[in-house]
């Protein structure tokens, strides 16, 4: 529950005076009270319609300008006194009149009977009530008083942060340590200034500059944030944009994992938009903080980074079916579009464009159809040589040199087979007979950038070798460090996505979250890339978020060659320490090698600089230099005395 309490205020008309340049036409009213920011222009109660139901004539401010004055100048004596003497008797605080009002005399007489103060302004209607609107929020803001609440500036973004007092207050240091701003942590005091803003303030309404801000531990050890941070890392008051729950972790609660559902807390009539983080070691809350203020950023601006991976997640699902459905006419084999070629290589479109989603490639088969043109058909019957089929200016200059009966006759027959498209290469002039031909048997026809056959060949060959090489699915988050591909495993909500974060923050790249596919390339290597969406991470609590969009290009790659694995583990002992089982050992991986390191896990502030180690080492090996055999090394050099006392430390 939130420790807080409500402040409400008061001012007097007197103060209406001497903040808005306000004259009193007379004596009377002027201590009256003002709790209430509306301000009510009066219109119907000068045609004796008087709202008994509503707050208007008796809490409001009210004003009059030169149109109801001249209404009322111009109406009946007896009627207008009549009018007046109602319109008084109500209990609103006061009534201002416009510099451009007629001062009826029969307003001051009955004012002064019922006590009322009737003051003039200086300024146009529009422009009184801009004024006074603007004056009576900052003097009557309703404000509530927080004692369990941090408040800082994140990135422009007020983050007011509660829940755990051990991880609230080890956050909100680590934040500051990364330059951030503190505002204030007790007493914290907020305030509705309009309808859609609060701001949060230090309540101990500090004056001078020299006076230092403190952050409060139960233990009553106060850190003084100013002596230890300067001065650049406080601020007096922030808008409040965000709120951040810290709770421990609870393994039976389900917390977000991808953001869709909005959460808010309502302060002040005001609803905040609201962030629950789980606790437990292997999260750094600083680095998760920092980025749920840019994706509030980043929503504030339209962009949605659940909603769009939800959309994306149900296109694939849709298209994963069809193709299911399509592939079992096909004896379920693996299939690649021919959309996703043409925009891989970003091939011309020459004909069969509204082909490309319906045309798949199921083969690694790239052909050159010489004896095919011939009236040799033969192969074509099988399925390797129902590839993708390229054409040069050899196989228009063969089929220039047969007569025009064999040549339409042949190459009839060959374009009945299936197969998905055909690719020309770049300086090919496309005869019109050839284009005709293509037309009627809605062939698919490509050109390439390529001028040289063995270059469009070479290139396709790869990426089809690689797409239907074999492939499997691991559970982990596949980074980018140092250069070398790093593939984070262990347990569900053990860390890795929070560690994979704060490697983001110091530099590397991510390449997938949750599932990574690996297949084995050409050249013999283990390429992970995301299975499914690429550049999202999921953080619990915080839902979907877009590394790419939060970060920029230069924190993701599309694909890496595997080149570690790094397992998180949980520490059992309560040592603070993380620890490494830094010892050779390798798993296998599509037939491969891959080297191996266990990372046990006892602050996530230490995972990411561990992993970072980790990696290092491997790169020590790749030089040449093992750390243990250099250790081993020096122990044999030593005296049986001196290794004792070693293993005693």
């Amino acid at each position: 529950m939130r420790e807080a309490y409500e402040v409400r205020k008061s001012i007097e008309v007197i103060d209406l005076e001497k903040n808005l340049d306000l004259k009193f036409l007379n004596n009377r009213g002027r201590d009256n009270k003002i709790n209430c920011l509306n301000i009510y222009r009066i219109g119907y109660e000068l045609i004796g319609f008087f709202c008994q139901e509503g707050e208007e004539l008796n809490s409001y401010i009210h004003v009059m300008g030169k149109k109801e004055t001249i209404f009322l100048e111009k109406m009946d004596k007896e009627r207008r006194r009549e009018l007046l003497e109602k319109y008084f008797s109500y209990h609103f605080p006061a009534l201002i009149l416009t510099h451009d009002s007629f001062v009826i005399k029969e307003i001051l007489e009955v004012a002064e009977k019922y006590n009322k103060p009737i003051l003039l302004s200086k300024m146009r209607t529009t422009e009184l009530i801009r004024d006074l609107k603007f004056y009576l929020q900052r003097a009557l803001a309703v404000t509530t008083v927080m004692n369990d609440h941090i408040l800082l500036d994140v990135y422009g973004i007020g983050i007011l942060i509660t829940g755990d007092e051990e991880a609230k207050l080890g956050a909100t240091i680590e934040l500051l340590e990364r330059g951030h701003k503190f505002i204030t942590d007790i007493n914290l005091v907020i305030k509705r200034v309009a309808d859609k803003e609060l701001i949060g303030m230090n309540s101990s309404n500090k004056t001078s500059p020299d006076e230092h801000f403190y952050l409060i531990n139960k233990d009553g050890n106060d850190i003084d944030v100013t002596t230890h941070f300067g001065i650049k890392s406080t601020r007096k008051k922030k808008n409040i944009n965000l709120l951040v729950v810290l709770e421990k972790w609870d393994e039976k609660k389900f917390y977000d994992r991808l953001g869709l559902d909005e959460n808010y807390e309502e302060i002040l009539g005001h609803k905040i938009p609201k962030v629950i983080l789980p606790v437990r070691k292997g999260r750094n809350l600083a680095i998760i903080i920092e980025t749920a203020a840019i994706n509030y950023r980043l929503k504030k601006i339209g962009v949605n980074s659940a909603e769009y991976f939800w959309k994306e997640s149900k296109k694939m699902i849709a298209e994963n079916k069809r193709r299911k459905e399509e592939g079992n006419t096909l004896e379920n084999k693996k299939l690649l579009s021919v959309e996703k070629v043409q925009k891989e290589f970003s091939l011309d479109i020459l004909n069969g464009e509204e082909l490309l989603e319906e045309k798949y490639i199921f083969s690694t088969g790239i052909h050159r159809p010489s004896l095919a043109l011939s009236g040799y058909f033969e192969m074509y019957d099988e399925d390797n040589y129902n590839g993708i089929q390229v054409f040069s200016d050899v196989e228009f200059r063969f089929l220039e040199s047969l007569k025009e009966e064999e040549r339409i006759k042949n190459l009839k027959t060959y374009l009945d087979y299936e197969f998905p498209c055909i690719i020309l290469s770049e300086n090919v002039e496309v005869p019109e007979y050839f284009l005709n031909i293509i037309k009627d048997k809605k062939i698919i026809l490509l050109r390439s950038k390529y001028r040289k056959t063995s270059q469009i060949v070479a290139s396709l060959n790869a990426y089809l070798e690689t797409y239907f090489a074999p492939a499997i699915a691991v559970h982990g988050v596949f980074v980018e460090m140092y250069g070398f591909g790093v593939l984070l495993t262990g347990k569900s909500g053990i860390g890795k996505s929070e560690t994979a974060l704060e490697l983001i923050h110091r530099g590397h790249r991510l390449i997938a979250d949750d599932m990574v596919k690996f297949v084995k390339n050409v050249t013999g290597d283990v390429v992970g890339k995301a299975a499914k969406l690429p550049y999202f991470m999921e953080i619990r609590g915080l839902g979907i978020i877009d590394i790419k969009t939060l970060y920029g290009l230069g924190a993701v790659r599309i694909s890496k060659r595997l080149d570690a694995i790094i397992e998180l583990q949980e520490q059992k002992s309560e040592n603070y320490l993380t620890s490494v089982n830094y010892m050779s050992s390798t798993t296998e991986i599509l037939g491969n090698d891959i080297y191996k390191a266990i990372l046990y896990i006892s602050s996530g502030r230490n995972a990411a600089a561990m992993v970072e180690i980790a990696v290092m080492n491997l790169m020590g090996k790749r030089l040449g230099y093992d750390a243990s055999e250099a250790y081993l090394k020096g122990r044999k050099l030593l005296t049986e005395k001196e290794r004792k006392e070693l293993d005693e430390i």
